[in-house]
């Protein structure tokens, strides 16, 4: 398994935020209306994001078996590692497709379903970056290194 690679998740969000700016482009030119956006989804992405950071800063010892803390074992360090490549991509996802959202909803800023949609949206992309940055975090530390080599990304 290797290490995610920035660009590909780049390239997600950028593809999701083409989905989500043309879908939003769709509704508001087929019925005037923004694509609502709840404030609960871009709440949910940084609980999420939140969590992932935390819970990395507190594995982070057991992860590099510094000396005093129990290591965890190789199968769990395993599935760990696979959580954080689904975390990445999957804040990839999400950021990408709100960030569309909020840009297309960027227009009908002057009512207020306009402006909660574009706001919410920026703040749900916000959270998904975050999400893609603990996921990161948590996958650098879930490398498995030799004895006595150093790591190659």
């Amino acid at each position: 398994m290797q290490a995610t690679k920035v660009s590909r998740l780049v390239l997600i969000a950028l593809v999701l935020m083409a989905i989500g700016f043309a879908l939003t482009q769709i509704l508001m030119g087929q019925s005037s209306r923004s694509l609502p956006v709840p404030a609960i989804a871009a709440g949910a992405m940084w609980i999420l994001g939140g969590g992932f950071a935390l819970w990395t800063y507190f594995a982070k010892p057991r992860l590099k078996r510094e000396p005093g803390a129990r290591p965890f074992p190789p199968l769990a360090s395993a599935r760990l590692a696979v959580l954080a490549l689904a975390g990445s991509r999957t804040g990839a996802v999400i950021a990408g497709f709100y960030a569309g959202v909020a840009l297309a909803s960027m227009g009908g800023m002057d009512t207020p379903a306009g402006w909660s949609a574009t706001v919410n949206g920026f703040l749900a992309a916000l959270g998904g970056t975050l999400l893609v940055i603990s996921s990161l975090w948590l996958e650098s530390l879930c490398i498995a290194r030799d004895q006595g080599t150093t790591s190659q990304r």
